[in-house]
């Protein structure tokens, strides 16, 4: 007997990191940025929760909410 598994979900979860202390070109003046990690889960058959991959890493500005990718 073969058993196939069924991947029912993906999701993105992101998560803090750290912090950096660098420029941000939309408030004009520097900043800390947290830096996050983009993280795909995958959820087999609604109960195990499988994280699969590093998608990327990327910094937010805490006062204008933009993002940008980390150097």
């Amino acid at each position: 007997m073969i058993i196939i598994p069924i991947w029912l979900a993906d999701s993105l979860e992101e998560e803090k990191v750290g912090a950096k202390e660098s420029f941000c070109p939309v408030c004009d003046r520097p900043v800390i940025f947290s830096v996050m990690r983009l993280r795909r889960k995958r959820m087999l058959f609604s109960v195990i929760n499988l994280s699969t991959k590093d998608v990327g890493t990327f910094l937010v500005c805490p006062s204008c909410g933009g993002t940008y990718p980390l150097p």
